[in-house]
C-alpha cells in the first residue's frame, strides 16, 4: 500500500513495526482510518539518543522504542519521562510517530509526533478515558512545537524536551497577579458594524456625532462614548469566542490546533461559545460610570429584548377576533423589535397605546408533572411580556445619588423613570410597567419583590408569605439590568438573597457597575492617589503607574522565602477569583462556566483558580476578563480628560503633653503586661488567645493619637502598684536563691521607667481632670476673672490659660450668647459655672471605687445594648480599659450652630447697651431676657452685611479667646478649617466615632456648621448629608468614617481632604481620596494626613510605605498580621517627658495660630429649632429624620395596607403617575 502523504506534503516511506500492535488487530475500515496520516494532527518534535544497534536511516520511517538506547535514556531523565507516554499512546493508536537520524547530530533521533485530535475519529477509537489524556499532557510538556525543530534545522540540544511555543505571542506569565492582568486589559475599541441596524445606529450616535445623544444634557468625554458604545456592542452582538479553556496553537507543519492545558485534550477544530450580553463596567472611581450607563440607556431607548431561543417556536398567538390594522401593525412592529419609542411623539396617543398594548410575549411551559392516574388540570404556562425598560438596582445609600445624576444629566421627559425607593409605593400593574424606560430600586426592595408568593388565588394561598402578591416584575422580560456596586452580590459557592432574587428575573442584558469588582480588581491609578507628592497632574503619573504595575505583577504564588506572605497572597488572590467566579456564574451566566453537569460543564475552580504550585493558565483568566470588563487604561483616559491636580502630603506634628501621656499609657500597659506575665501563656497580651482584645487595644492606641480619656487615675495607680510588687518579689526571690539574673536587666529598667511615667501622669492635674470628666481639653485666655475658679476643670486652682472641658466651654458660650442684650452678659456666669461643675463632679462620684472594691473603668459603655466589658485579669498583669471599646460621648451628627459662614466675620446686629428691662442678677432670671429674632440658615445669612461686633469692645467678654487644645491634631485641623472653609469645602476622614465628635465639639464652638457621615446613620439621612453637602453652602465641613467612603459616593464639592490618622489599608485610603478627586471636581484637591512625629503611628506609616502588595494583603484586616509591625509594637518605647512640661500649662497645649473669640461670634438661634431644616432629603422623605416601616391595624405581614384601601403615587422623573396596587 502506498504511503499516505503528510500534512506538509512530504511522502516518506512508512514502516509499521511492532510498536503499533493495535492496528493489525482492528477491522479494515479502522486500519484504513488509522493509516491515513491526514487524520492525525502534526504536533511537534522530540529528540532521543540513538541506540548503537538501531536500524535507522536518514529517511523517515515509523518510530518504535527499540530505536532508542535504554542506557542513554537512564542518563536523560527528561527523555525517559516522555518516552513512556509516547509508547503508551502508540499502543493505543492515539499517536503516530516518524523518525530519522537527526540531520545535525548523527547520534540522535529526530521524532515527529502526530496525534489524533479528540474531535476526529471518535467512532474508531474511544478517547473518553481522562487517564490517557494525562499522557498527552506529559508529551506536551516536553515536545518542541517550533517549525525549525520540525524541519530539523534547530540544534537538537536546544530542541530536546523543550516546549517553547505553548503560549505563542503571550506576554503573560503563569504567576501574573489578577491585579496586573486587570490593569493591562486593552481599552475598549468599539465599531458600529453590527447586524442589528438599530444597535449600529445607537453606536454611531455615540461615536460619530459631535453633539450629545438625544435626551442627554451633559457632553460626554471620548472615553465615555467608547465605553457606552462597547456596552451596546457587547449586548447586541456578543462575540462567538473561543472556549476560554482552550488555547490556539500554531501547528509546526502549518495550520492550527486547540489545546486544553488542564485536561490535556486536543482539538483540531475550535470550540466556541457566545460571550455574555453584558459584563462589568469597571471604569476607575470618579470617571462617570453612572453617566456612561445613562448614555447607554438613552442610546438604546425603546430597544426590545429578543425572545429566548428555547421559547421562540410556535409563539404566534391566535387572536380571539380579527384585530384592527393598527393592532396588527403594532404587533408586527413589536415582533420585529423595532424601537418605536423614538419615532412616535407623545401626541400620537392612539399609535403609542396600540404599540404598548400589543407588546410581544412568550410562554414558559409548565414543568412536567409526575405520572398519576388522577385527572390533572393542564397548566397553560406562564406568559412573559417583553419590556424595553432597564432595571437599575443600587445599594440603599446610592438611590439619591442616581436620582441626582438622572436629574443632572438627562433632559426633562427624555426618560420615564419609576422610583421604587419608598417601601409604601407599590409596583405598578403589568400594563403600566411598559410605560417606563427605567425602573430604579434598592437592593432590599428587589429582594422583597422577589420573595412575594406567586399564588393567583389569595383565598387559597397557603404560602408563608400569605397575603403578599407576586411581583409584577416577574411577568416581564426586561431589556437590561444594571447593578451598581454589584460586587456586593458575589458570594461564590452559595447564593444569598440578592443572587436568588436576581435569578427570578427575566433579563436579556446584565451589567455590574463597580470600579472595584473585588479587592484585587482595583485600578492602578487609585494607588497613585496615596503616593505622597507635592503635586502632580495625571500626565505625570505614567512612570509611577508602570512602577506600581511591575511591583504588583507577581501574584505571590512563586514566593518561597516568606511563607506567611505567600500564604496571605494566595488567600487574597483566591478570594478575588472566587468573587469574580460568582459574578460570571451566578449573575452573568457566562458559558461554559455556567453549563450544567453533563453539558460540557467547565469548572471555574479547575481552570481559573491557581493550582497547588500557584501556576495557572493566564490566558484563560485574561480571556474571561477581556470578554466581560469594559474599562480604559489610564493612559487612554488621559488623552481625553485631565482631572485637577492632586496634592498629597503628610503633616508631621509635635505631640502635646497630653498626646504623650495618652500614648505612653498604652505602652505602659503593654510593658507591664509583657514583663509581669514573663511573655508566656495566656497572661501575655500577645498570646494568640488574646488576639481580639489585642486588636481592640491597638485600635484604641491608634485613636489616642488624636485624643483619649479612657483611663482613670486609679487604674494607673494600680498598674504602678502591680509593677512595684512584681519587682520586689523578683528581687527577693533572686537574693534568696542567689539568682540575680532571673529578671532580665532590660525588663528591670523598662518596668522602672514605666513606673516613673505612671507617676508623672498621676502628678498632672489636667490629665486627671480630662480623664475623670471625659472631656476634650481646651485652653481659654482672658476668661472673666470672677468666674475663672467656678469654671476651672482643675479643682485646686485655676491656671493661666484656664483649663476647661469642651462641654463646659459650650455651656458658658451659650449662656453669654443668650444674654448679649442684657446690661451685663457676664452677670450670673460664675454662679452657673459653680452649679455646672458641682453637678459634673457629683455625677462622677459613683464611678469612684469604694474600699476593697475592684477598680472600675472610667470610659464605660453605658448603652443597654452592649455588655459591660471588664478588664482582662491575669496572674501578674493588668490590662485595663485599653482593650475596651470607647464610649461614644455624643450621638448628634449635625451641627446646631446657626452662625454666619465664617468665624472671622460678625453678623450685623445693632448693639444697644441699654434695655428697657431690668435683668436680675441670678442665672435663672437671666435666661428670661428677651432674645433677638432667630437667624436664618448659614446659606441665607451669607448675604447679610458684615458689620460690628455684638459685644461691647470694652467688655471683658470681647477679649476671651480659645487659645489652644490638648490635641496637636485638633489644633492644626481647626487652624486649617478656619483659614479654608470660606473658599473651599472640607472633607475630614476619621476612624472611630469619638474622634468625629471631638472635632464636632470644637467646630460648634467656632460656629462652623458640619455634618458627620457615620455608619450608624439611616439610609435616608446618609443620602441627605451627601446631597446637602454637595448642593448647598450651609455645611462647609463633612466628617466621614473612612470605612464608609468606599461605596460609590460622589463628594466632588470638597477640595480639601484631611485624614486625622494615617490609614493602614492603602486601598481604603485611595477609595476615600477618590470621593473628591473625580469627574465634577473643578479645583485642585489637597490631601493632608496628620501624623504625630516620632510616635508609633509615624513608624506605622513608614512601615506601610515599604510593604509589598502581598504583605498588605496579609495584614489587610489587622496590622498585627504584619510581623514587622507587630514587632514594632512589642518594641515600642516611651515618648520622653520633659520636666518643664509638667508645670508649664501653656506649654502643654497645642496653640491655635490665631486665638479664636469665644463669646458673641454666634448669634442666638431659635431654641428647639429643627437642625434638619437645611437638609435635602430624598424626594418624598423631606422632614422625616428616621424612616422606619410602621405597621397599622389591618396591615398584612409586609407592613402594607390592605389592597382595597391603598393607592400610592410613584415618583416619576418627568411626570407623576398614579400607581394602583396589584389586584385593586
Amino acid at each position: 500500500m502506498e504511503d499516505p502523504p503528510f500534512i506538509d506534503g512530504t511522502s516518506p516511506s512508512v514502516k509499521i513495526g511492532s510498536s503499533r500492535p493495535m492496528i493489525s488487530t482492528i477491522s479494515t475500515p479502522h486500519v484504513t482510518f488509522l493509516q491515513n496520516l491526514a487524520n492525525y494532527q502534526p504536533l511537534g518534535t522530540l529528540t532521543f539518543p540513538l541506540a548503537s544497534d538501531a536500524n535507522i536511516c536518514d529517511d523517515w520511517q515509523e518510530y518504535y522504542p527499540e530505536l532508542v538506547s535504554s542506557g542513554s535514556l537512564q542518563s536523560h531523565s527528561d527523555a525517559q519521562n516522555v518516552h513512556k507516554p509516547i509508547w503508551v499512546l502508540l499502543r493505543l493508536g492515539w499517536v503516530r510517530t516518524l523518525a530519522r537520524i537527526h540531520p545535525l547530530n548523527r547520534h540522535g533521533i529526530q521524532v515527529r509526533v502526530y496525534i489524533l485530535p479528540a474531535d476526529v475519529g471518535g467512532k474508531y477509537i474511544d478517547r473518553q478515558d481522562s487517564r490517557n489524556w494525562e499522557y498527552v499532557k506529559k508529551v506536551m510538556r516536553y515536545i518542541d512545537l517550533s517549525r525549525a525543530a520540525w524541519e530539523g534545522t534547530k540544534d537538537p540540544i536546544e530542541s530536546s524536551f523543550h516546549n517553547d511555543a505553548s503560549t505563542p505571542g503571550s506576554s503573560l506569565s503563569s504567576h501574573d497577579s489578577l491585579f496586573y492582568i486587570f490593569n493591562t486589559l486593552p481599552s475598549p475599541a468599539p465599531s458600529s458594524n453590527l447586524p442589528c441596524p438599530y444597535s449600529s445606529h445607537a453606536i454611531d450616535s455615540l461615536l460619530t456625532n459631535t453633539a450629545n445623544i438625544l435626551g442627554l444634557r451633559t457632553k460626554l468625554y471620548a472615553y465615555q462614548k467608547r465605553s457606552a458604545a462597547m456596552m451596546i456592542k457587547r449586548e447586541a452582538e456578543p462575540i462567538h469566542a473561543l472556549d476560554p479553556r482552550l488555547e490556539e496553537i500554531v501547528c509546526p507543519a502549518g495550520g492550527k490546533f486547540f489545546y486544553d492545558h488542564t485536561t490535556g485534550i486536543l482539538f483540531r477544530h475550535a470550540r466556541r461559545y457566545d460571550e455574555a450580553k453584558g459584563g462589568i463596567l469597571a471604569e476607575t472611581m470618579g470617571l462617570g460610570k453612572t453617566l456612561i450607563c445613562l448614555a447607554t440607556i438613552l442610546a438604546t431607548k425603546g430597544h426590545w429584548p429578543q425572545i429566548p431561543p428555547e421559547y421562540s417556536l410556535d409563539q404566534n398567538s391566535t387572536r380571539a377576533e380579527v384585530g384592527s390594522l393598527v393592532q396588527m401593525a403594532a404587533a408586527a412592529a413589536n415582533r420585529e423589535r423595532i424601537p418605536w419609542k423614538g419615532y412616535f411623539p407623545q401626541d400620537l396617543d392612539r399609535c403609542r397605546t396600540a404599540l404598548e398594548q400589543n407588546a410581544a410575549t412568550y410562554i414558559i411551559p409548565p414543568p412536567e408533572s409526575r405520572r398519576s392516574r388522577r385527572p390533572t388540570t393542564v397548566s397553560p404556562g406562564k406568559t412573559i411580556r417583553m419590556c424595553a425598560a432597564t432595571l437599575i438596582v443600587v445599594p440603599p445609600n446610592l438611590v439619591s445619588h442616581w436620582k441626582t445624576e438622572i436629574a443632572t444629566h438627562v433632559k426633562t421627559d427624555a426618560l420615564k423613570v419609576l422610583y421604587l425607593d419608598d417601601e409604601a409605593v407599590w409596583t405598578p400593574l403589568t400594563s403600566n410597567l411598559l410605560l417606563y424606560d427605567i425602573v430604579l430600586m434598592s437592593k432590599p426592595r428587589l429582594v422583597e419583590e422577589m420573595s412575594l408568593c406567586s399564588c393567583t388565588d389569595l383565598d387559597a394561598c397557603s404560602c408563608s408569605t400569605r397575603g403578599q402578591h407576586s411581583s409584577p416584575l416577574k411577568d416581564f422580560h426586561f431589556l437590561r439590568i444594571i447593578v451598581d456596586e454589584g460586587h456586593n452580590f458575589s458570594t461564590f459557592g452559595r447564593k444569598n438573597n440578592a443572587v436568588s432574587a436576581l435569578a427570578k428575573l427575566h433579563v436579556e442584558r446584565r451589567w455590574i457597575v463597580s470600579g472595584t469588582p473585588s479587592s484585587g480588581l482595583l485600578g492602578v491609578e487609585a494607588s497613585t492617589a496615596i503616593q505622597e507628592t507635592l503635586g502632580r497632574t495625571g500626565g505625570n503619573d505614567s512612570q509611577l503607574i508602570r512602577s506600581i504595575l511591575e511591583s504588583r505583577r507577581s501574584s505571590g504564588f512563586e514566593i518561597e522565602t516568606n511563607t506567611g506572605v505567600r500564604k496571605s497572597a494566595i488567600q487574597q488572590e483566591l478570594k478575588d477569583l472566587e468573587k469574580l467566579g460568582s459574578i460570571v456564574v451566578d449573575f452573568l451566566s457566562l458559558k461554559p462556566w455556567s453549563n450544567l453537569k453533563g453539558n460540557d460543564a467547565a469548572s471555574w475552580k479547575q481552570y481559573i483558580m491557581p493550582a497547588d504550585g500557584g501556576q495557572r493558565k493566564p490566558k484563560s483568566l485574561a480571556s474571561v476578563l477581556e470578554s466581560l470588563v469594559v474599562r480604559h487604561r489610564i493612559e487612554d483616559i488621559e488623552k481625553d480628560i485631565k482631572l485637577p491636580s492632586l496634592h498629597n502630603r503628610t503633616v508631621y506634628l509635635e505631640p502635646t503633653w497630653h498626646d504623650k501621656l495618652s500614648l505612653n499609657l498604652f505602652i505602659l500597659n503593654l510593658a507591664v503586661n509583657a514583663v509581669t506575665s514573663e511573655r508566656i501563656d495566656q497572661d501575655y497580651m500577645f498570646n494568640s488567645k488574646n488576639r481580639a482584645s489585642l486588636n481592640q487595644l491597638i485600635t484604641n492606641l491608634r485613636h489616642s493619637g488624636f485624643y483619649w480619656t479612657g483611663f482613670t487615675k486609679e487604674e494607673v495607680a494600680k498598674s504602678i502598684e502591680v509593677s512595684r510588687k512584681y519587682l520586689e518579689n523578683k528581687l527577693l526571690s533572686a537574693k534568696s536563691e542567689h539568682e540575680s539574673g532571673e529578671l532580665r536587666e532590660g525588663d528591670f529598667h523598662f518596668l522602672e521607667r514605666a513606673m516613673l511615667i505612671g507617676e508623672n501622669i498621676l502628678a498632672s492635674p489636667s490629665w486627671i481632670a480630662f480623664s475623670a470628666a471625659h472631656e476634650l481639653g481646651l485652653y481659654i485666655d482672658d476668661f472673666p476673672k470672677e468666674a475663672r475658679e467656678a469654671w476651672s476643670l482643675c479643682r485646686d486652682e485655676p491656671s493661666a490659660p484656664l483649663i476647661m472641658g469642651a462641654s463646659q466651654v459650650s455651656r458658658a458660650q451659650h449662656y453669654v450668647d443668650t444674654h448679649l442684650y442684657a446690661p451685663d452678659p457676664a452677670s450670673g456666669l460664675a454662679s452657673l459655672g459653680q452649679s455646672t461643675m458641682d453637678k459634673l463632679w457629683q455625677s462622677l462620684q459613683p464611678e469612684l471605687p469604694k474600699a476593697g472594691e475592684e477598680v472600675g473603668h472610667g470610659h464605660q459603655d453605658t448603652s443597654s445594648t452592649l455588655k459591660k466589658q471588664s478588664p482582662q485579669k491575669t496572674k501578674n498583669a493588668l490590662i485595663s480599659t485599653s482593650i475596651q471599646k470607647p464610649v461614644t460621648m455624643s450621638k448628634r451628627t449635625i451641627s446646631l450652630a446657626k452662625a454666619n459662614s465664617s468665624p472671622r466675620k460678625h453678623l450685623t446686629q445693632n448693639f444697644n447697651g441699654s434695655t428697657s428691662q431690668d435683668p436680675s442678677t441670678t442665672a435663672e432670671a437671666q435666661t428670661k431676657v428677651s432674645k433677638p429674632p432667630a437667624l436664618k440658615s448659614a446659606m441665607k445669612s451669607a448675604s447679610i452685611k458684615q458689620a460690628i461686633d455684638p459685644i461691647d469692645p470694652s467688655s471683658v467678654l470681647s477679649k476671651t479667646r480659645v487659645s489652644g487644645t490638648a490635641s496637636a491634631k485638633l489644633s492644626y485641623l481647626l487652624d486649617r478649617v478656619i483659614s479654608l472653609h470660606d473658599s473651599e469645602k472640607i472633607l475630614i476622614f476619621y476612624e472611630g466615632d469619638n474622634i468625629a465628635y471631638y472635632v464636632a465639639q470644637a467646630l460648634e464652638l467656632l460656629g462652623i456648621q458640619y455634618l458627620i457621615y457615620t455608619g450608624s446613620l439611616s439610609t435616608d439621612r446618609k443620602s441627605a448629608y451627601i446631597a446637602t453637602f454637595n448642593a448647598t453652602e450651609t455645611f462647609r465641613v463633612l466628617l466621614m468614617d473612612v470605612h464608609q467612603a468606599a461605596h460609590g459616593l460622589h463628594i466632588a464639592a470638597a477640595s480639601r481632604v484631611f485624614f486625622v490618622n494615617p490609614v493602614w489599608q492603602p486601598a481604603v485610603e485611595a477609595q476615600a481620596i477618590k470621593r473628591a478627586h473625580r469627574i465634577g471636581q473643578t479645583k485642585p484637591v489637597y490631601v493632608e494626613t496628620l501624623v504625630l512625629k516620632d510616635t508609633l503611628e509615624d513608624r506605622m506609616l513608614q512601615r506601610r510605605k515599604n510593604m509589598s502588595a502581598q504583605e498588605h494583603h496579609k495584614a489587610e484586616k489587622s496590622l498585627l498580621d504584619d510581623d514587622v509591625m507587630a514587632q514594632l509594637i512589642k518594641d515600642a518605647d516611651f515618648i520622653p517627658l520633659l520636666p518643664e512640661e509638667m508645670k508649664d500649662v501653656r506649654g502643654q497645649m497645642a496653640p491655635l495660630k490665631e486665638p479664636q473669640k469665644l463669646f458673641g461670634r454666634v448669634a442666638v438661634g431659635m431654641e428647639g429649632g429643627d437642625p434638619d431644616k437645611d437638609l435635602i432629603f430624598p424626594e418624598g422623605m423631606k422632614g422625616l429624620k428616621e424612616r422606619k416601616r410602621k405597621r397599622n391595624p389591618g396591615d398584612d405581614v409586609s407592613g402594607r395596607r390592605p389592597l382595597e384601601k391603598e393607592k400610592k403615587t410613584a415618583t416619576v422623573f418627568g411626570s407623576t403617575a398614579a400607581m394602583i396596587p396589584q389586584g385593586a
